[in-house]
């Protein structure tokens, strides 16, 4: 097998070729997390305009002016070929009419109707491959008053009213700045898709256009918040940790430098069997805290007197106590933990070392869904354009003698 081959062996997506126009988060995935289970997937990138995975370092280690050191670009681009192709050369149409040839799905997340101005919109690409299966994932979709403006995972969110929600009442709302909702949710729906295409396809021979709007995938993940203004007339506003039908609900502080626990509890039973794990206070007989609706009227003071239980023991003695007695609590992990010593995720291979040529070995995460009867396999990255060449020749047909002249034409930048 050549090296630039991955071993498709009992994958589940073996034969699919994707052609990957995709790019920062949502794109990348896209193509990574089909990849990942077999299908072969061509990321075409440009020199003139580089991946802003590619130039934003992220870690102190990168360096400056290396494209090809950036973990974050290795993370969302695992086991794709990768080739440079400059999309506005004049001979890189006949490059890219055979890429669509080549072809089952093609993968695109620009802002709508970028494509099309460079002649490879969907009916562009039915043109040449009629059958073709094109995804076009965007902020807005690609239709509506507001389709051609772009946007990032901040965007949509706020657009959307997940951002109004989230956050303390008396503050500002608040974006989470290490977790991009959006941008990590969408591509799994995006491959979801496109497994549904293929089957349409399989089934009618004929191919389809799937359009994919962020704004409306982060609306879906409000639904009680429309529920509660259709139903009860009531607007919900930001609740920090708390909800409705739960006190207490929220993170306590245990042993240790910043060291959480989180605790749920919803029903009367869980309530007698949280009190019992704390010893059955006396301050927890009391009227104010005798069923959820009282329990709701003093949360503040309720919250206060668990904390001063949960900071005498440690995050996960807390855990397993509360457990223990079928009371829903986990710890609060921070990176190091998940990385290092969680043994759920050790178990299930969460994550796997690989080599990449310029970073060196460096753990990446493997797909968060196991199918039992096939595997997934996580390869490295590509260095940008390292399987040009292998994929003209080998995959495409090119002649030796014409990729050289076309090399020399700069088509391949």
């Amino acid at each position: 097998m050549n090296d630039y081959e991955l071993s498709t062996e009992k994958q589940a997506l073996a034969g699919v070729k994707v052609l990957d126009f995709g790019w920062a988060l949502v794109g990348s995935l896209t193509g990574k997390h089909l990849a990942n289970h077999g299908a072969e997937v061509i990321r075409v990138e440009t020199v003139a305009r580089l991946d802003l995975q590619r130039t934003n370092r992220h870690i102190s280690k990168a360096s400056a002016t290396n494209p090809d050191d950036r973990p974050w670009f290795a993370y969302c681009n695992s086991s794709k070929y990768g080739i440079t192709l400059n999309l506005k050369h004049l001979r890189a149409r006949g490059v890219i009419d055979r890429l669509i040839r080549w072809a089952d799905v093609v993968n695109e997340n620009f802002t709508p109707g970028t494509m099309g101005k460079l002649g490879l919109g969907y009916e562009d690409m039915k043109k040449v491959k009629p059958d073709i299966i094109m995804i076009g994932a965007s902020i807005f979709g690609q239709t509506g008053p507001l389709a051609a403006e772009s946007g990032v995972n901040s965007t949509a969110n706020a657009w959307s009213g997940r951002t109004n929600l989230a956050g303390w009442p008396d503050r500002e709302p608040v974006s989470p700045a290490s977790a991009n909702y959006g941008d990590e949710v969408l591509p799994f729906l995006n491959a979801m898709a496109i497994i549904a295409a293929l089957d349409y396809k399989r089934r009618t021979g004929k191919g389809q256009y799937v359009d994919v709007g962020m704004v409306e995938v982060c609306a879906q993940q409000i639904t009680p918040a429309f529920l509660s203004l259709q139903a009860n007339g009531r607007l919900l506003t930001r609740t920090g940790n708390r909800i409705a039908n739960a006190a207490p609900h929220g993170v306590f502080p245990c042993i240790g430098d910043d060291r959480w626990c989180a605790i749920a509890v919803f029903t009367d039973e869980e309530w007698q069997a949280f009190c019992h794990v704390l010893g059955d206070p006396s301050w927890a007989k009391e009227h104010r805290f005798a069923n959820l609706s009282s329990r709701k009227e003093n949360e503040d003071e309720l919250e206060k007197l668990v904390a001063v239980w949960t900071m005498r023991h440690s995050a996960e003695e807390v855990m397993r106590m509360m457990q223990a007695a079928g009371v829903a609590a986990g710890v609060v992990q921070n990176t190091q933990e998940v990385m290092d010593h969680d043994p759920q995720l050790k178990e299930r291979g969460f994550l796997v070392p690989l080599k990449h040529p310029v970073l060196g070995v460096f753990r990446h995460p493997t797909p968060p869904y196991k199918l039992l009867k096939t595997r997934d396999q996580v390869r490295t990255s590509p260095c940008l354009g390292e399987h040009t060449y292998y994929v003209c020749t080998k995959l495409l047909g090119i002649t030796d003698e014409e990729f050289v002249d076309l090399e020399r034409d700069g088509v391949f930048q």
